[in-house]
């Protein structure tokens, strides 16, 4: 049963409200009449930090998404927001994004807020799987709920399985383009014959200095060489170039 205090979703908590703090403002409560708020002005509603007896581990984490940084608490949440700044449909993203008030007295920040291309937004909650206790999945249904009123979904994530984990940190070390990105890829076009190939193809057509294999993992972080993220990486892997336009 859920704790005593907390009372699942319902017409006795009343609808939530929203507070943000937008770019040069305080944080304040958010009138829908007129619409969403735009998330590029949106910033975190709270400082992240911990103390000698907290469980969460501050973490600032580069994007090449927003070209800032994100502010998040855990390594779980750093975990999402990387694997969000990977996703080529993923616009912008917010750390500690909105503070949701209900009438009962309960709070609740939800941990990021990804923007995406189709317009939409997602409001995500990060916890283990085994750590969702009663409080939480109460706290996570009025939040859904919330979410929904307004034309926003939600989501909750525990963690990437362990080969995808590992895979989307290897690729997060080459995020940063490297200068020779554009004239190896005119070269990695005509290795990656007919659209596609593999690992091996590509080393084997470098050179010692590594420039196309680094460009390749490059390509492959950002979304224009497409690799299967959960299945374990060698030589034989299969490369295809990304049949979508690249993120704008």
């Amino acid at each position: 049963m859920p704790s005593v205090g907390l009372r699942p979703v319902g017409a006795q908590v009343g609808e939530a409200t929203w507070s943000f703090r937008c770019a040069g403002g305080s944080r304040s409560e958010w009138s829908w009449v007129a619409g969403p708020p735009d998330p590029r002005n949106l910033q975190p509603v709270r400082e992240t930090k911990s103390g000698r007896l907290s469980r969460n581990i501050p973490v600032q984490a580069m994007s090449t998404t927003t070209g800032g940084w994100l502010f998040l608490e855990s390594g779980l949440e750093h975990e999402l927001a990387t694997w969000l700044d990977h996703q080529r449909d993923v616009t912008w993203l917010v750390g500690q994004p909105v503070l949701l008030r209900w009438e009962d007295g309960t709070k609740h920040i939800p941990d990021v807020l990804s923007a995406h291309r189709d317009g939409s937004v997602t409001i995500w909650d990060v916890r283990a799987p085994e750590e969702r206790d009663d409080t939480f999945m109460v706290m996570s249904t009025r939040t859904q709920a919330a979410c929904a009123k307004v034309g926003w979904r939600y989501e909750l994530f525990g963690g990437l399985d362990p080969v995808a984990s590992l895979n989307l940190r290897w690729i997060a070390s080459a995020r940063r383009a490297p200068e020779w990105v554009m004239p190896a890829k005119a070269i990695l076009q005509g290795v990656l014959t007919d659209g596609d190939g593999t690992v091996g193809d590509v080393i084997a057509a470098d050179d010692d200095r590594g420039f196309l294999t680094s460009a390749m993992w490059h390509l492959v972080w950002s979304g224009e060489i497409e690799m299967d993220l959960n299945a374990p990486w060698d030589q034989r892997s299969r490369l295809a170039w990304a049949t979508d336009a690249a993120r704008t």
